[in-house]
């Protein structure tokens, strides 16, 4: 949570494509709520969640328009990701339990392939209804004047799954800042940076006396 605890560690991006032209805020403020972060039910077979929550709020998928673009042009966004994965070895502990007080109800030694298969269907829902999902909160700051967004994270994963949700929601592509991008935004033509990108490069050292 780069924002609120001041954390410097983030990647650089910038935005391609162009900015709705009426009712922006609107616009963005009805797209942020229909991929607004959705919980996990626990007798789905979901894993992982992501999507948008209220940056003040990470419980809270509305956002009111007029609300979105702060000073400067900037827009503060907030990606949740649960995950509710049980652990192998947790589950194989209880499917084991479940196993042999099922049998010795039964008064049996073994099951039928279907028994044991609704055993450990069974095994997996209890597990899931009795755990909490990990919840992650990725922030970014976008400045929708210059384009450029900063990610408080420098997870590769994270990246690429704020990257999907953020072209999906906002119809805009986002692209990694690096040398290159940098000549771009300040000016560069495509034509020059295609020719700099031709250019071989070269190691330079003082041959020592």
């Amino acid at each position: 949570m780069g924002l609120l605890n001041g954390s410097a560690s983030y990647c650089r991006f910038v935005t391609l494509g162009e900015l709705p032209e009426e009712e922006m805020e609107q616009t963005w403020a009805d797209a942020l709520e229909a991929n607004g972060f959705r919980e996990i039910q626990p007798h789905s077979e979901e894993e992982v969640s992501a999507g948008w929550v209220r940056f003040e709020d990470a419980f809270e998928s509305t956002w009111e328009p007029s609300e979105l673009v702060g000073a400067g042009g900037v827009v503060v966004l907030r990606m949740r990701v649960d995950s509710l994965k049980i652990p192998a070895v947790t589950y194989k502990a209880h499917l084991i339990a479940a196993e042999k007080s099922r049998l010795k109800k039964l008064q049996r030694d073994k099951f039928t392939k279907s028994e044991k298969d609704q055993i450990k269907l069974e095994v997996k829902k209890d597990l899931r209804v009795r755990s909490l999902a990990k919840m992650q909160l990725i922030e970014a700051a976008w400045n929708i004047s210059s384009g450029e967004l900063r990610l408080f994270s420098t997870s590769k994963t994270v990246a690429a799954a704020f990257v999907e949700l953020f072209e999906k929601t906002f119809g805009l592509s986002l692209r990694p800042v690096g040398a290159i991008t940098l000549l771009w935004l300040r000016g560069m033509s495509e034509e020059d940076l295609e020719r700099l990108e031709l250019i071989d490069s070269e190691r330079f050292h003082l041959e020592s006396s």
